[in-house]
């Protein structure tokens, strides 16, 4: 009994390690010692109670059948990092241009990231203000080691988030399995089938753009994320999980408060989930409670040490750092719903979600996931917050993520209740949505083999430091941000 608790112990650390990292890093080199130290006493605290406090972990016994089960799930793990060209090992999409330069600066320049840049003719100290948790260990390896051991352990750290998260869903679905792992890597909306209905030229998506964009509206495919927005989606999943599988209270606002600087937009898609579980751990830690009808109200454990300073103290300097990001006060202008843009929303959600919710209504259709899942996912598209469709891709993620466990759930339930139509549906659309990340992959391949066999660099090239700095999406004036003026070192 003593070693399972140890050996739980541990594994609820790697995930608490991971997450909590990135936050305690950007405490260290980013604030004043006289706030920061405080700060990470309070956090690794609240870390410290948080493992401590008696919280089962799926164990598999772990023997020699288990390690040759996993070797073949780690190698897919680390071949699906590798081609998503995380670290610049082959050919990187275009996102990486400016994830690129973030990170460079990251390395290159000391903390916190402040340079003056010339403003329509003024000079003004710019601030780095982005979602940067997940670059903060791989640039103190690069400032340690170099900026190519930065890059080399940026997709190390992936593959380790990815195992982590593989590992949780494992956890859920109650075993290891390559089918559950080819469900993650592939699952994706019905893309191919909107661009035949629409008539849409594939060949334009060869180079740099995706077929999630067919309908002007975008929802991503699970590679499509690592391949694009790794920075952001490898943290929303994690967080997703960790979330989902809190059975009270006491840690679920600590754990959420690590989005605001990992994974914003996400961080703000998690609050549907975040506000179902604290009230179903809740209604259900009171069953049975007899002395006041009105029990369920006192939100058992939510006003614990952890969510109040663990959680307050993230959420706060979180905050306080991203709002000083000109775009967190910008929005897009508002869309005029026409009849045409009507039609390609309907047709949006029906190829991207309702078909997925058809097949699964049977056996989900009491899950409330299921339900705000399905809400969320039909409210992401209509808000527009930054640029672009940049809320309806990355708030969406956590409710696509649900949707694919669901999904998973709904055939695993079917096989044993040998629903064979069932499952052969679940099948068919997988395998037809697979076409999306099906692409990613070919683009990779043909366009490093392009640039291979022309000599050119695989490495995608940083853009010019003025497009970060000068950029409203990463960065803010340092002289009118609370954080920069009373807070950062």
């Amino acid at each position: 009994m003593k070693n399972t608790n140890i050996r739980q112990n541990i594994l609820r650390g790697f995930a608490y390690i991971y997450l909590f990292l990135p936050i305690l890093i950007f405490f260290i080199g980013w604030i004043n010692p006289l706030i920061a130290v405080p700060l990470c006493l309070v956090i690794c605290f609240c870390i410290f109670r948080m493992i401590q406090k008696p919280k089962d972990i799926w164990l598999p016994a772990f023997n020699k059948e288990l390690f040759f089960q996993l070797l073949p799930i780690i190698i897919i793990l680390i071949l699906w990092v590798y081609f998503s060209g995380i670290g610049g090992f082959v050919f990187q999409n275009k996102d990486h241009w400016w994830r690129n330069e973030t990170f460079n600066l990251l390395v290159q320049e000391d903390w916190p990231v402040i340079v003056k840049m010339n403003m329509k003719g003024t000079i003004q100290p710019r601030a780095l203000i982005y979602y940067i948790g997940f670059w903060l260990p791989s640039a103190v390896v690069g400032k340690l080691f170099g900026l190519s051991a930065g890059y080399a352990f940026q997709a190390l750290w992936a593959v380790f988030g990815l195992f982590i998260i593989y590992y949780l869903i494992s956890e859920h679905l109650g075993s290891f399995s390559i089918k559950s792992l080819l469900c993650f890597i592939f699952f994706s909306g019905l893309d191919i089938i909107g661009c035949f209905l629409l008539q849409i030229d594939l060949s334009q998506f060869e180079h740099f753009l995706h077929i999630e964009w067919w309908s002007g509206f975008e929802f991503s495919s699970n590679t499509t994320q690592l391949f694009w927005v790794f920075n952001q989606s490898i943290y929303a999943w994690l967080l997703t999980l960790l979330i989902l599988r809190q059975k009270d209270n006491r840690h679920l606002i600590f754990l959420w408060s690590c989005g605001l600087l990992e994974c914003t937009l996400p961080f703000v898609g998690m609050l549907p989930f975040l506000v179902y579980k604290i009230l179903d751990n809740t209604f259900h830690s009171h069953i049975g409670v007899t002395n006041s009808k009105f029990s369920f109200l006192k939100f058992d454990h939510l006003f614990s040490i952890e969510n109040i300073l663990g959680g307050g103290c993230i959420g706060i300097i979180s905050f306080l750092y991203e709002i000083g990001n000109v775009s967190a006060n910008n929005h897009t202008a508002d869309v005029a719903w026409t009849k045409g843009y009507l039609m390609l929303y309907i047709l949006f959600l029906l190829l991207e979600v309702g078909l997925y919710a058809f097949v699964i209504y049977p056996l989900q259709k009491e899950n409330m996931l299921y339900w705000i899942s399905l809400i969320t996912l039909a409210v992401c598209p209509v808000l527009h917050i930054g640029s672009g469709q940049d809320f309806c891709l990355k708030a969406s993620i956590p409710a696509l993520f649900v949707l694919m466990l669901l999904l998973m759930d709904t055939w695993k339930t079917a096989r044993k209740q040998g629903n064979h139509c069932l499952v052969i549906a679940i099948t068919l659309l997988l395998l037809c949505g697979s076409v999306t990340p099906c692409g990613e992959f070919i683009r990779t391949f043909r366009n490093t083999n392009m640039l291979y066999h022309s000599n050119q660099p695989i490495m995608a090239q940083p853009v010019a430091i003025d497009e970060i700095m000068c950029y409203p999406n990463f960065s803010g004036n340092a002289d009118k941000s609370f954080f920069f003026k009373y807070l950062a070192k």
